[in-house]
């Protein structure tokens, strides 16, 4: 008995390994990879899609299906991974399983509504929702954001500083006896900036 439930608890450890993990970091889809992923999304007749792999730098693709339409496979994605790493000699990973992407590069959350593709969107929907993630174009938005809230951060930072610097040159001139907004005020405040 004891030996019987160790290795059903081996065979559940070594099967959990059987799935390789999804691909992560920085990844462009050169124009190719988008229609053969597309490809891949519309499946076949009465194949549903299974597993998209990619290599990082999108120079080779493959994808399986489920033949049964059904989207119920349980297939490996170690040896499609392994075959995309001995082709292209670089880090290949999974881009999608079924409908939803995987890939994880800062954007896409790899799970959830977010990540899924709708089967009957049309390329350009497909498209869209590949720069949304991250996965076409330049620059992505979630950079753009990061990037704009750090200037923000910078400016709000410097314009405290001039405002607090501002702030005890005018008070100082009021210490002095000057007249706020007369000219010799603003004369005061001109020279205590630039000491």
């Amino acid at each position: 008995m004891k030996k019987l439930l160790g290795i059903l608890v081996l065979g559940l450890l070594l099967s959990t390994n059987a799935f390789g993990k999804p691909g992560k970091g920085e990844l462009k889809l050169e124009p190719w990879a988008v229609d053969y992923f597309i490809k891949y999304l519309r499946g076949k007749h009465s194949e549903a899609p299974e597993l998209f792999i990619i290599s990082k730098d999108s120079s080779w693709a493959t994808y399986y299906y489920c033949p049964d339409g059904a989207g119920n496979c349980a297939g490996s994605d170690m040896e499609g991974i392994k075959i995309c790493e001995r082709k292209t000699d670089t880090e290949c990973g999974l881009f999608a399983r079924g409908r939803s992407i995987r890939w994880k590069n800062g954007i896409n959350p790899g799970k959830g509504k977010a990540s899924r593709i709708n089967s009957k969107w049309s390329d350009s929907e497909i498209k869209a929702k590949l720069t949304e993630l991250g996965f076409l174009g330049g620059e992505t938005k979630e950079i753009e954001k990061k990037e704009t809230k750090k200037t923000e951060k910078k400016e709000t930072k410097k314009t405290k500083k001039t405002d607090s610097k501002k702030q005890k040159a005018m008070d100082e001139c009021k210490d002095l006896g000057f007249t706020k907004g007369t000219e010799k005020f603003g004369d005061c405040v001109m020279k205590m900036l630039s000491m």
